[in-house]
């Protein structure tokens, strides 16, 4: 739990007595921060905050052969009184973790990477994030993936951390990306669940030599593996006011995650600089949890990695707790709430639109 906060942004559920004693011991232990208590000691409010040191001793932990990060985080889902998210979100944040410790590659006996902390974008999205196999992705996808190197043969990437925040604009990320930062947007966010700054060009942050990658996480298994291209265009930097008007185009990677989706995918597009956005965007549509298209997934592992796509489903706590004959019982108690039988069996028939 120490070691993941570090990461990304765990938050723990403060009304519980068992979850305020475990977030007092991070506090008293694992260097957790304690932002607020309220007036009657009932409850407090607790954050990892960015600290890139911290996320670096992590980072020297987590590359030792004796530490599982997938069994790791889903002891964390399992066994601590969090917040889960709502999408999936932290599924996706440990596939972005993992890619950037194998990019870096290991470390040396001070913990620092063996390499830089500074990456190439291309060898992190193309390599170590997604895996370019011909049985996931089709010809034209691989022509376009092909084109990142060409249209950024000098990008650079940083970052060692993913914190939560609230309000962002193009300025405040160049200046976390600074300090090792990635984003994890608050809730109900328009249209993104995260974002990653980049340098376009070499190493010098600055807007002129910017670049995103804007993602989201579908938990739905109504988002299968046929990209949905209104997603993508919801993911404006103008519409999301990280650019302001007036403010020039800069390259842009749009990232969907269909995490439910039955059949693996991987399908990109390249949407080359036009008179309505000056600058190249890509939108990279990535169906659906296999080691054949996600590079962090081990094959030996896949059945962690699904075990870990259905604890993020944190709503079905309630219900999977239950012995197998009261689920359905508990079900019936909150009508209509989801899709399995037992929300329906009472008082309706599912008939048309069964199995959505």
């Amino acid at each position: 739990m120490a070691i993941l906060s570090q990461r990304f942004p765990i938050e723990f559920d403060s009304t519980t007595y068992i979850a305020q004693a475990d977030a007092r011991k991070q506090i008293e232990g694992h260097l957790r921060v304690c932002v607020n208590i309220d007036a009657n000691s009932e409850s407090m409010a607790t954050v990892s905050p960015s600290e890139p040191l911290l996320s670096e001793a992590a980072y020297f932990i987590m590359k030792k052969r004796t530490f599982d990060a997938p069994g790791a985080f889903q002891t964390v889902l399992n066994g601590f009184a969090i917040s889960k998210g709502d999408r999936g979100e932290f599924l996706v944040m440990l596939f972005y973790t993992l890619a950037r410790d194998m990019t870096v590659g290991g470390c040396l006996t001070d913990g620092r990477p063996r390499n830089y902390r500074w990456f190439k974008l291309t060898s992190f999205l193309c390599k170590y994030l997604f895996r370019l196999k011909s049985s996931t992705i089709d010809k034209q996808s691989l022509r376009d993936f092909q084109w990142l190197s060409e249209d950024f043969p000098r990008a650079q990437l940083h970052f060692n951390h993913i914190i939560k925040i609230y309000q962002y604009d193009l300025e405040s990320l160049l200046l976390l990306h600074s300090r090792g930062a990635g984003v994890l947007c608050a809730n109900n966010q328009a249209a993104v669940d995260g974002i990653f700054a980049f340098a376009k060009d070499g190493g010098v942050l600055a807007p002129s030599n910017a670049g995103l990658i804007l993602w989201q996480s579908k938990l739905d298994p109504r988002f299968t593996d046929i990209p949905l291209p209104a997603l993508f265009d919801a993911m404006d930097p103008y519409t999301l006011r990280i650019l302001r008007e007036g403010d020039a185009a800069i390259p842009v990677i749009k990232i969907v995650f269909a995490l439910a989706a039955r059949k693996p995918a991987l399908k990109v597009v390249r949407r080359p600089a036009t008179d309505g956005y000056n600058a190249v965007v890509y939108e990279i549509w990535c169906a659906g949890i296999s080691p054949d298209i996600l590079g962090p997934i081990e094959k030996e592992k896949a059945g962690v990695w699904d075990a870990l796509l259905q604890a993020s489903y944190g709503w079905k706590d309630l219900y999977n707790k239950a012995s197998s004959e009261a689920r359905d019982l508990r079900r019936s108690v909150n009508a209509g709430a989801a899709s399995d039988s037992g929300h329906w069996s009472r008082w309706a028939e599912r008939t048309q639109y069964s199995g959505f």
